[in-house]
């Protein structure tokens, strides 16, 4: 198992980092799969749809990951 990052916030930089990766490379997979197999249409790959999106998408994901662990953490 990996060693525990002990400062809270390079834990959120962590996560926020994996899940920016993580949505560039998912993000642009689906929508070919949706525009070759669902639609029909062509795939244009656009920096506003394919990195722009997925990186706000991480700091949405993030926040309301540390959010509720913040929560639930208060809770105990």
């Amino acid at each position: 198992m990996a060693k525990k990052i002990g400062n809270k916030y390079l834990q959120i930089l962590v996560f926020w980092a994996i899940s920016a990766v993580a949505a560039m490379i998912i993000w642009p997979l689906l929508d070919l799969f949706w525009a070759g197999v669902i639609t029909h249409s062509e795939f244009h790959y656009t920096v506003q749809d394919y990195i722009i999106e997925p990186l706000a998408f991480a700091v949405l994901i993030t926040l309301v990951f540390f959010c509720f662990k913040a929560f639930a953490k208060d809770k105990k």
